[in-house]
């Protein structure tokens, strides 16, 4: 501890005071020497320099490697270096004329805005500032090192200032180097005020906050969130950490360490951390290190840091805010002047809370930027509504519903991202309710004052105001003093830059002059810092103006009565321009009609929208991103960054100017879904493997494309991925070897698509690739791998795959190559051709029915009483036909078809006899046996009608010959399907009978049976009505030997029989459809043996019956082959139904009546017997003369 005496300390702080009048009013000394207020004085003496951060520096030849932001002594300026090189935070370069810069740090807030101190540019009129206008060159660099990077790269910096080397020229927007020229300045007017300014022409210490707007919108630069929200007042202090608030600080400033201070720039980026120091006041700081709070007082609040050293022995750092070093700790330097004071670990993302203003030293020969010097940034939340009014970027979206764009009522401005406040304790993307209270903000206060230097340690809480003298911070907080404060009251610290010969255009030189004119060394005060009573903590000031309706100028979010178009500010007059970030999210669709630039645009809800009419055309300057919804381009739509297609559906007719267009999982459908068209993409296409082409097929090779052309040189590229979606448009047939072509690109193909998906069932496109273009091919596939094991559906498959390219069959190809798996399987099995199984049992029925009819016939003929020239009548012919007629098709009518039978005796020659016979039979057959659904048994029923002549060739001899008619329809169960059969037989029977009762009786008969089919097939929605027709010719006989025995009035006998049949089928075709068959069904054959009995006699009640075991010796076929009609390739089998080997036959009758007048009743029936089961009916009456 120094020795020096207190009278001492007086006269050196009194000899101060001259120069400490440079700020204000100096206290008069009373007699004793002391200065008035006695504890005050030496606090009042002890004035701070309070310095803007701005400079002017010249532009170097190269980077100066020297020691923006002051690095503590663990570490080198170098290790300080920002080793990101693009973090937001950028270097703002204003053109001092003649070569000279001025120097700041700015934050990107959103891709036009930059926030920085408005001292950078209050030295002249906000309007002035805009070169592309005619006003004051600005510009902005956001690499980590704003001059040239390596040997050989172009200087950013020189090329914007002076246009030398190669880039865009003086003043233009370089986005290959991240460095963009500002088209617009504001600067809050108040910074300028009295109470702002320490000279006239030095205004930083409040509303310090501007706005700078640049001329092109940024692309993959980070923006920062902002506080609107004060901080919470910490409910303690800690020794160690002070208030808790860990942040973070960057610049481009002068750099050193915290011994050098800010000594040297070499527009590098620097970054370091403290912690928050506190909120409070200049006049406060005066206040607990003076005793005064100066003139004029300066009571808005301001974030504040200092410089602590890590080993606590800089004779300079006095802990003025209370908290203990931190590993990197740093500080900030001339030149970092509107850089961000980032709040970074109290919320889960970094936020800025503050923009830097100034610094404050506090001993002669102190360096900015050294050991216990401050730096004091603006709130933004004392300035936010400011700052959200001059803020040219609105985020926009539509309102729900189908608008037009150019509505004004349809948009709708939305809460900007960057804009943050506190809520529950939590950072929320929000807005106070109250305005800012800007200069007049003198609350909350937090944090600790302290002096703690050469054994003294005075502390004092700012919020309460409580006195915390002598808390220790470390073990070795008590230092001695080896230098004195000064009072150093001056203006911005200025160094300008000049070239050298401007006419030699490589290089600049540094010329440096001193500004710091009105600088006065001071006196030096040795001791201790005198004990002094403290004024309280200055209260909170609430801020109780509500903010305004939201309109589109203050920023506020809900405003409405707006068209998103971009509009540039006017410099001159200082209009702020507007530029638009526009989000679809609401369910609607928004139709531009029109021509609209933007800087952003994105679909971001399912259920939104925007279709671009033919001629309008959407420009955005960024990017589109499409994450969802849809997207119709029928007009241009135009991004100068990439279109980036997350998901959702962009279809259209139109074209698309990007660098890239990627598509991530995005669907791309050109023309309209289920309308072919070709989308237009001027750039590069990139197609991931999750992407969705949706290609609608048209007729003569028509299709949607994909047209990639270059937009620029080198592009035209398509890199493709992911698979096609193919589709032909309605009423569209495509076929077999169609070949289409679906994506051209001018500058080449790489990549291939999936394996595309079958189209359907049967057809498969086939990619083909070239250098320039992508074509795909139908190519069908076998029915046979798609149809179900079923034989029908093997049978058609069979035919289908043989056939095709078959002229007559396109119809079938056209539909049935384009369905799915379960339609054709369906369709096909419909397509069972039931009705040919019901064909042939209605032949047999016919056949086998005349032929029991004619063993009853003959079995009647009575040899030993002549056939006495009597006329039978068998049934009613006309009467049954007639009956027939109206009951036919209706299966189970009560006797139809009984018939009544008589006799007209002596019509004819006495060895002759004539017969009149008609009959109903019906019945039923197994269905065809592989169709699906099993139908079943199909029903037929009919009538038939016989005449014949009868002769005796001897008495016990006896020949007739008889013509007959039977008309047979049957309907196929399951299906719509029927068959009909008529049978025109004539018929040659006889019987030879000796004494003893041994019978010999045989029939042969030759008919023409005339067969018709039906069936309706369905193909798709159209209904066929198929029909066929067949003429054969049909033969049956019937051999038998009986032998009767006499039992009373009863004879009855054993009789065995053979009887053959065949019905020659034709070939057959139908007629009425592409699905028509062709048959050829061949010889159906049968050979029957039959054994049983005959039982008959009496005389008055004569009763008749007979049984027979009838068995099939031949194997009837099991199938048919069918082909499509007009075809040549082989047939396919189609089945029939099963035949019986074994079954019964019987009949049975009684006959009554007197000698002239008998009345029989008969019937007979297949049993057991399943392929062909019938019956028929009969009823005779007899009249003898």
């Amino acid at each position: 501890m120094s020795n020096t005496s207190p009278s001492r300390l007086k006269g050196a702080l009194f000899a101060s005071t001259a120069l400490f009048a440079l700020a204000g009013t100096a206290h008069a000394a009373d007699g004793s020497g002391r200065p008035d207020g006695a504890i005050d004085a030496p606090h009042e003496a002890m004035a701070a320099v309070d310095l803007p951060q701005s400079q002017k520096v010249p532009v170097p030849t190269e980077a100066v490697d020297a020691p923006t932001i002051t690095i503590n002594n663990n570490f080198t300026p170098t290790q300080a270096r920002d080793p990101n090189n693009i973090t937001g935070i950028g270097q703002i370069f204003t053109d001092g004329g003649g070569g000279s810069i001025g120097l700041c740090t700015g934050t990107l807030i959103n891709r036009r805005t930059v926030i920085f101190a408005a001292h950078c540019v209050n030295g002249r009129a906000a309007t002035a500032y805009g070169a592309g206008s005619g006003g004051v060159g600005a510009s902005i660099g956001f690499e980590t090192n704003t001059r040239a990077n390596a040997p050989g790269e172009v200087d950013e910096l020189v090329n914007w200032l002076l246009g030398i080397g190669a880039g865009p020229g003086q003043f233009r927007t370089n986005t290959a180097q991240a460095l963009y020229n500002i088209s617009q300045v504001f600067y809050d007017p108040r910074s300028i005020s009295p109470t702002s300014c320490t000279t006239p022409t030095s205004c930083f210490l409040e509303a310090d906050v501007a706005t700078a707007v640049l001329d092109t919108p940024t692309r993959n630069i980070p923006t920062w969130t902002m506080l609107f929200s004060p901080l919470a007042t910490p409910a303690t202090i800690n020794p160690a950490t002070g208030t808790g608030y860990h942040v973070s600080i960057a610049g481009y400033g002068r750099n050193g360490t915290g011994t050098t201070g800010a000594v040297g720039n070499d527009f590098r980026r620097r970054t370091a951390e403290n912690m928050l120091g506190g909120l409070t006041s200049i006049s406060a700081r005066n206040l607990f290190l003076f005793g005064t709070a100066g003139t004029p007082e300066r009571n808005q609040v301001l974030y504040w840091l200092d410089f602590d050293d890590p080993t606590r022995t800089s004779p300079r750092d006095f802990n003025s805010f209370r908290d203990n070093a931190l590993p990197r700790e740093g500080l900030t330097g001339p030149g970092d002047s509107g850089g961000p004071l980032i709040l970074d670990q109290t919320f889960s993302i970094p936020t800025i809370i503050g923009v830097l203003s100034g610094g404050s030293t506090f001993f002669g020969g102190q360096q900015g930027g050294s050991y216990g010097t401050q730096s004091f940034y603006q709130p933004l939340f004392l300035y936010w509504d400011w700052i959200v009014a001059n803020n040219p970027y609105r985020y926009v979206t539509a309102t729900a519903g189908n608008r037009n764009w150019e509505d004004a009522t349809a948009w709708v401005t939305e809460l900007d991202p960057a804009y943050r406040i506190i809520s529950g304790g939590q950072l929320v993307n929000g807005l106070p309710t109250n305005i800012g209270a800007g200069p007049a903000g003198v609350g909350p206060q937090f944090g600790e004052f302290c002096f703690q230097l050469g054994g003294t340690n005075e502390c004092q809480d700012i919020a309460t105001g409580a006195i915390r003298n002598g808390v220790p911070n470390n073990p070795s907080d008590q230092q001695p003093i080896s230098g004195a404060m000064t009072v150093n009251i001056t203006g911005s610290e200025e160094e300008y830059l000049r070239t050298a010969d401007l006419s030699d255009q490589d290089q600049v030189t540094i010329s440096a002059r001193a500004g710091l004119d009105g600088v006065v060394d001071s006196a030096i005060a040795s001791g201790y810092r005198l004990d002094g009573v403290q004024d309280a903590a200055q209260s909170t000031t609430g801020f109780t103006t509500p903010r305004p309706a939201p309109t589109i100028a203050n920023g506020l979010p809900g405003a409405t009565n707006f068209v998103p178009n971009n509009v540039d500010g006017v410099r001159t007059t200082g209009v702020i321009g507007r530029y638009y970030d526009v989000t679809l999210r609401n369910a609607g669709t928004v139709t531009l009609n029109s021509t609209v630039t933007i800087d952003n645009f994105t679909i971001a809800g399912a259920q939104s929208g925007l279709v671009v009419s033919s001629g309008a055309s959407l420009t955005s300057l960024v990017e589109i991103n499409q994450l969802t919804g849809t997207m119709a381009v029928n007009g241009t739509v135009t991004s100068l960054g990439d279109y980036f297609l997350m998901s959702g559906l962009l279809s259209g007719s139109g074209r698309v100017n990007a660098p890239f267009l990627t598509s991530v999982i995005g669907n791309i459908a050109p023309g309209t879904l289920g309308t072919t068209g070709t989308l237009t993409v001027a750039g590069n296409l990139v197609m991931s493997s999750g992407s969705s082409f949706v290609v609608d097929l048209g007729a003569a090779g028509a299709s949607d494309r994909l047209a990639v052309i270059a937009g620029a040189p080198g592009s035209g590229l398509a890199n493709i991925g992911g698979r096609v979606l193919f589709s032909p448009t309605s009423g569209t047939t495509v076929r077999n070897g169609d070949i289409f072509t679906i994506l051209t690109a001018s500058g080449g193909v790489t990549g291939t698509f999936q394996p595309a998906s079958s189209l359907s069932a049967i057809l498969s496109p086939r990619f083909l690739y070239t250098s320039n273009a992508v074509q795909v091919q139908l190519i069908a596939g076998n029915y046979a791998s798609v149809v179900a094991a079923t034989p029908v559906q093997r049978a058609y498959a069979a035919l289908l795959d043989r056939n095709r390219g078959t002229s007559g069959l396109s119809a079938l190809y056209d539909f049935l190559d384009l369905q799915n798996a379960a339609t054709i399987q369906s369709t096909l099995e419909s397509w069972a051709p039931r009705a040919e199984t019901l064909k042939s049992a209605i032949g047999t029925t016919a056949l086998d029915n005349m032929s029991r009819f004619y063993r009853s016939r003959i079995a009647g003929l009575d040899l030993e009483n002549g056939l006495g020239g009597s006329v039978a009548i068998i049934g009613n012919p006309a009467q049954t036909a007639s009956r027939l007629a109206v009951n036919m098709n209706q299966p189970g009518q009560p006797l139809m078809g009984y018939a009544q039978e008589g006799e007209v005796e002596n019509a004819l020659p006495e060895t002759m006899s004539a017969f009149f016979a008609g009959g109903y039979l019906d019945g039923n057959s197994d269905a065809m046996a592989t169709a699906i659904p099993f139908g079943g048994e199909d029903d037929f029923d009919g009538y038939y009608i016989a005449a014949g002549l009868e002769t005796e060739l001897a008495e016990n001899a006896a020949l007739g010959f008889a013509l007959s008619y039977t008309d047979i329809d049957g309907t196929v169960a399951g299906a719509p399907q029927g068959a009909s059969g008529k049978l025109y037989q004539g018929t040659l029977y006889g019987k030879l009978q000796n004494a003893s009762g041994l019978t010999l009786d045989t029939q042969f008969s030759a008919a023409l049976f005339s067969a018709r089919t039906q069936r309706t097939a369905l193909l798709g929605a159209t209904s066929y009505d198929l029909r066929s027709e067949d003429d054969t010719l049909a033969l049956s006989a019937e051999v038998g030997v009986s032998k009767l025995f006499q039992a009373g009035a009863i004879e009855i006998g054993p009789r065995a029989a053979l009887r053959a049949t065949r019905i020659a089928f034709t070939p057959t075709v139908e007629r009425g459809g592409p699905m028509a068959l062709a048959f050829d069904r061949g010889n159906f054959d049968s050979l029957q043996g039959l054994l049983g009995f005959t039982l008959g006699g009496g005389v008055g009640f004569r009763p008749y019956a007979s049984a027979y075991f009838v068995h099939e010796f031949e194997d009837k076929p099991g199938a048919f082959a069918a082909n499509f009609v007009g075809s040549v390739g082989l047939p396919a089998a189609f089945a029939l139904a099963g035949y019986d080997k074994n079954w019964f036959e019987a009949s049975a009758g009684v006959a009554f009546g007197s000698e002239k007048f008998e009345v029989s009743l008969g019937a007979d029936t297949t049993l057991g017997r399943s392929d062909v089961s019938n019956q028929s009916y009969r009823a005779a009456v007899t009249f003898r003369f």
